[in-house]
């Protein structure tokens, strides 16, 4: 009896400093997706964003139906063509110097950085980052169960509370 004690004790003790300092490690990481998830969330507005201007040379006489591919504007809308100019939704283009000044609303620098955290594919060396980060996630939510003895309120408490979790992200899916 004193044999098992002990080998449970200490497969509890290692969770817990496990836990702990894998936890403490998360931190940086966590708060670094957790922001970039929130300005992800609401990436259909300019809340996070700036205007960026941009005077970019092209060739010259390019037809308004190739500027968008030329200038790598998706999303590109000839307003309107006069004299030598074309004036499009983000600005405009002059087909005898192949100059174009445009504003664009994009995010600054940094927050691009971070949310390329969440745009990884697993052809890109960097997935193995996270990878790792949900591996050690999902460590953290299980190794959580060996915080307190089961016989104890907290750890039902705790089985109560990865319950309600579950259903909420059930529901979220459904929503």
């Amino acid at each position: 009896m004193n044999k098992k004690t002990t080998s449970k004790n200490s497969v509890t003790k290692i969770m817990r400093i496990l836990h702990r300092d894998i936890g403490f490690l998360m931190i940086g990481l966590t708060l670094v997706y957790g922001v970039s998830g929130i300005i992800l969330l609401y990436r259909d507005t300019d809340l996070f964003t700036i205007d960026k201007q941009y005077i970019e040379t092209i060739k010259p006489d390019t037809p308004a139906s190739e500027l968008g591919q030329a200038l790598e504007l998706r999303r590109l809308k000839v307003l309107e063509e006069r004299n030598d100019t074309i004036y499009f939704n983000y600005g405009y283009y002059c087909q005898s110097s192949g100059e174009a000044v445009f504003t664009i609303t994009t995010y600054p620098d940094f927050v691009w950085t971070m949310n390329s955290f969440h745009k990884l594919k697993s052809r890109f060396t960097s997935h193995w980052f996270a990878t790792v980060y949900g591996v050690m996630l999902l460590f953290l939510a299980l190794s959580s169960l060996w915080m307190y003895k089961p016989s104890t309120k907290k750890f039902k408490r705790g089985i109560l509370l990865t319950a309600i979790g579950l259903i909420i992200a059930a529901i979220a899916l459904y929503v």
